[in-house]
């Protein structure tokens, strides 16, 4: 008898491919209409599944919202464990909105604000987690107000002045259209430097 241990490995594997998939679609399609006016048939019918075929895959809307914030944070951490380079607090930073920018436009993932809309346990689970990032952030804020590279000022409000734009970004952003990922990448990156560069 000739047992195959791998399949069931594959087999996991290509469900969790197929899910993420799911959910960067489904992300995008509330990035588009808003959650709201986003069904679970709309979702369905634009990956050009049967409702009963994405039901599989996701239960509800609630799971599918829960997975986009997971996804974007998952990407986010990722970037932020890497050594970032530059000379300075401002230079790492700037290297690392870099970042943010390019795996925003390239991967598919969806950084969206709608967070009062998820369950409560979901959202204090995604409040939580973001408060994580948003403390990283931070602490790259501070170190460059030390070496004296970013302006005095409350770092938060620093953060969540750059940090806004990338929660915008997918609303807008159209890969097929005029503006790529790369020129966008580095023109929100000098924006964010000019806006809190020491003077």
């Amino acid at each position: 008898m000739d047992i195959n241990v791998k399949e069931p490995f594959n087999r996991d594997r290509q469900f969790a491919l197929k899910r993420q998939a799911v959910i960067r679609a489904a992300g995008l399609d509330f990035c588009k209409r808003g959650y709201h006016n986003t069904s679970m048939t709309d979702i369905a019918s634009n990956l050009g599944l049967t409702k009963a075929a994405l039901y599989y895959y996701v239960k509800n809307k609630d799971e599918v919202l829960f997975e986009c914030h997971q996804q974007a944070y998952d990407a986010m951490d990722i970037l932020l464990e890497k050594k970032l380079v530059g000379k300075n607090g401002l230079e790492q930073l700037g290297v690392l909105y870099c970042d943010f920018v390019r795996m925003l436009t390239a991967s598919g993932i969806s950084l969206l604000t709608d967070v009062n809309s998820l369950s409560e346990g979901n959202k204090i689970k995604v409040l939580k987690r973001r408060g994580k990032i948003e403390l990283k952030i931070i602490k790259l804020v501070k170190q460059g107000q030390s070496d004296g590279s970013i302006r005095e000022g409350d770092p938060r409000l620093h953060v969540f002045f750059f940090m806004g734009a990338l929660n915008w970004l997918n609303a807008w952003y159209d890969n097929s259209g005029h503006f790529k990922g790369e020129d966008i990448a580095l023109h929100f990156a000098t924006q964010m430097r000019l806006g809190i560069a020491a003077a």
